[in-house]
């Protein structure tokens, strides 16, 4: 499938009447948009599939559980790697003042409670005032002071073959394919496909792909699965090479995490 671009910019974002607004959509796979910018905040996120935003700062992949903060003026882009629902938000800056981080781009751990708000107001129209909808988005805003920055997110490239490459590693982190293989599937040499992976990335494929793997076995662990289901999930065929890595990783065992005795 080829990509494709969408979701044309032409808003009145000077006559919007109140501090926070939507306009969303559904996007197939390899949507992306032109780069642009725009005199508010934005909030995205999308409720199934993920988006990539990316900036001169550098670039985000947002899954579900989480959503990327744009600052208002900064230039970007973004691109829809597979099927997703839009559910951002745009947001008047001037009611986020005094939020340092609000001033720059960075991601937020989405909670369960903002996600289902975020589900309720996007198929509704952006028009309210002081009734239920105008009270929810009160507390949507107060919400969003709130919520967890997520630290140093993984490097995303900017070239869509590496992005559309990225999350189906991310996506499916048993994924064994090699730089090989993954270079006859794109068109490109090894050589070449590593270049341009570290260029994009600033690191290996190897090394890429071993830190996601690392970050979703903990994340898996952390919500109650064995050590054995998370190592062979996550293409390792020895529980004891997965245990070793995750060690190196973290600096402690899966088998901390999964018992509860460490909250990293």
């Amino acid at each position: 499938m080829e990509s494709q671009e969408a979701k044309l910019y032409l808003v009145p974002f000077d006559t919007a009447q109140r501090p926070v607004f939507w306009f969303n959509d559904d996007f197939c796979a390899k949507s992306w948009s032109r780069p642009h910018a725009h005199p508010w905040g934005e909030l995205a996120y999308t409720a199934h599939g993920g988006i990539v935003i990316c900036t001169e700062y550098g670039n985000w992949l947002a899954p579900p559980h989480r959503a990327i903060w744009i600052p208002a003026g900064l230039r970007h882009e973004w691109y829809v790697p597979c099927d997703s629902k839009d559910c951002s938000l745009w947001i008047d800056q001037s009611v986020l003042l005094g939020v340092e981080r609000f001033t720059r781009c960075h991601m937020l751990k989405i909670t369960p409670l903002v996600r289902e708000i975020l589900l309720y107001l996007s198929p509704q129209p952006s028009v309210y005032g002081d009734d239920a909808r105008g009270r929810l988005i009160v507390t949507l805003l107060d919400l969003l002071l709130d919520l967890p920055e997520v630290p140093e997110p993984q490097a995303m490239p900017r070239d869509h073959r590496l992005l559309e490459l990225c999350t189906i590693l991310l996506t499916t982190p048993g994924e064994a394919s090699t730089l090989s293989e993954w270079a006859g599937r794109l068109g490109m040499s090894e050589r070449n496909l590593g270049r341009l992976f570290r260029r994009e990335t600033g690191t290996s494929f190897r090394s890429w792909r071993q830190f996601q793997r690392m970050q979703s076995a903990h994340a898996r662990l952390r919500q109650g699965e064995s050590v054995t289901a998370v190592a062979l999930d996550c293409g390792y065929s020895s529980v004891s090479a997965f245990i070793a890595t995750f060690k190196e990783h973290f600096g402690f065992t899966p088998g901390k995490v999964a018992f509860g005795s460490h909250g990293a």
